[in-house]
């Protein structure tokens, strides 16, 4: 399966899920220690422990980008125990990146 530039231009130009969130139950920062790129992920998690929404931001490229929206993409509506079990291979599901821009 191909890489769908055309998706991916639409992620990078709409910034799918790119936001800080103000009333987030969770802020977590990390930096990738493939490139550098730092991030923030922003959960709102309800009473049942339900991920309501996820957001990020970030300081990456394009394909960060893509990554970060495909995550929390799938973790919302999700426990949090489900949601961390996502791995990898999940969000290669969601979208297939080429393998010289894969970070694990």
């Amino acid at each position: 399966m191909a890489m769908d530039f055309q998706r991916f231009k639409e992620i990078n130009d709409t910034r799918m899920n790119y936001r800080e969130m103000e009333d987030a139950t969770v802020v977590s920062s990390y930096r990738n220690i493939g490139c550098g790129d730092g991030y923030r992920i922003y959960l709102k998690i309800d009473e049942n422990d339900i991920i309501e929404d996820a957001s990020y931001t970030t300081t990456g490229c394009g394909f960060g980008i893509t990554a970060l929206a495909m995550v929390t993409e799938l973790a919302k509506n999700k426990s949090v125990s489900e949601a961390d079990a996502l791995t990898s291979e999940d969000i290669e599901k969601a979208f297939q990146f080429p393998e010289r821009r894969k970070n694990y």
